[in-house]
């Protein structure tokens, strides 16, 4: 399962091998009919489900980032312009206690979804609410309690997200007094992914709903019938859940020549540092971490890019950023 890595572990446990995803599976065109989105979303979240049970050492890098994709096509849904660096400069580069602004609270809501096991996806929703400056209002606990709902219906799992996504959208939907920066989809959709899980039994949700419904220029689901809408989120799960097997195997391959190089180091706290960076989508050298000073691991970074095994992911001469 995608439990958290243990930073005491990590560098001594290599990466499973991800099979590719099925080409059969791989949808290029719409759905025709309710019954091929169906079978696509199946087929996808099946070999997502066996990535998940095979409980990789890089499981936080791999929700993080889907946390990161999910909040740059929720950004880009309310007509903003940060991408994905932009996003990580955000997160990184704010002081304790500042505000990362519009931007930078999309992806603390989403960070929220994947940093807690699935059965406190209640917590987590009241601190992603108030990153986005969401009212604890009726609208609010209406959707809350449709998604409680459909996480303990018969419903297959993802018509379960679905259905959660269709009536939390509507129980949120823009009104007087309410913000029309497309808050409440991501809202939906973030309970939508909770849901899913829930059903699944996953034991950390995975952002996957937004980063296909909201990243291209479509019509929004409140101009589609109840039917279609349900046609729609299916398929994008379908896209989504492929999206993340592929990013999966590409991990899979990165952590593999990180734990490679791993007997190549010699600095104290490296296997810390290791741990740390199969943890999370990026770190600063100033990042705090155990047995290492920020010279020590700028130096350890900047070791591991050389060996082929990090990347640096901003291009900069300062404030560097570094990930698998």
């Amino acid at each position: 399962m995608l439990a958290r890595a243990d930073s005491s572990k990590s560098a001594g446990v290599s990466a499973p091998a991800a099979a590719s995803f099925p080409a059969w599976a791989r949808a290029a065109h719409p759905p025709e009919t309710d019954a091929e989105a169906a079978f696509l979303a199946g087929a996808a979240l099946s070999r997502l489900d066996a990535v998940i049970r095979e409980s990789p050492p890089w499981a936080g890098v791999f929700r993080q980032r889907l946390a990161l994709s999910a909040a740059a096509a929720s950004v880009l849904r309310a007509g903003r312009t940060e991408d994905e660096a932009a996003l990580r400069d955000a997160f990184h580069l704010r002081r304790a206690g500042d505000d990362p602004g519009p931007a930078g609270r999309r992806l603390l809501a989403w960070r929220e979804l994947v940093a807690r096991s699935t059965g406190q996806w209640r917590s987590a929703i009241a601190v992603a609410a108030e990153a986005l400056n969401i009212p604890r209002d009726e609208a609010l606990q209406e959707a809350i309690a449709a998604a409680e709902a459909c996480a303990a219906g018969p419903r297959l799992a993802p018509f379960a997200a679905a259905r959660a996504y269709q009536l939390a959208r509507r129980a949120l939907m823009p009104t007087a007094g309410r913000s029309a920066g497309g808050e409440g989809e991501l809202i939906a959709a973030w309970l939508a992914d909770a849901v899913l899980a829930q059903r699944l039994k996953w034991p950390f949700a995975l952002p996957l709903l937004a980063t296909a419904l909201f990243s291209g220029a479509r019509r929004r689901e409140s101009d589609l019938a109840d039917g279609a809408e349900v046609t729609r989120v299916l398929f994008a799960y379908a896209r989504a859940a492929a999206q993340a097997c592929d990013q999966s195997a590409d991990l899979g391959r990165r952590a593999k020549k990180l734990h490679e190089v791993a007997p190549k180091l010699r600095a104290k706290g490296a296997g810390t540092a290791l741990g740390a960076l199969l943890d999370d989508d990026s770190l600063s050298a100033a990042t705090e971490i155990g047995g290492l000073s920020e010279r020590g691991a700028r130096r350890l970074f900047e070791r591991l890019v050389a060996l082929g095994a990090l990347r640096e992911l901003t291009g900069r001469a300062t404030f560097r950023l570094y990930g698998l």
